[in-house]
């Protein structure tokens, strides 16, 4: 009885012990535009040395604020 009782516990406990992996959420649209605009910032900080043609000789493009300092 004892062998029996060991022999069902070796060959459920290892069964009972799996776990099924946790899933991701899916992803917000609040977290979704927080990323673009992440990405956006980082682009717009490479910008001048990706795109030179469209800046002009301060970096800024040509619909953005120019700064009052000198």
């Amino acid at each position: 009885m004892i062998k029996f009782i060991i022999v069902a516990l070796l060959t459920t406990l290892p069964a009972l012990a799996q776990t099924t992996p946790i899933p991701t959420p899916p992803v917000t649209d609040r977290e979704r535009v927080q990323a673009d605009r992440a990405k956006a910032a980082e682009d717009e900080k490479v910008a001048p040395a990706a795109r030179p043609w469209d800046r002009d000789a301060d970096g800024k493009r040509p619909w953005e604020r120019k700064s009052s300092k000198p």
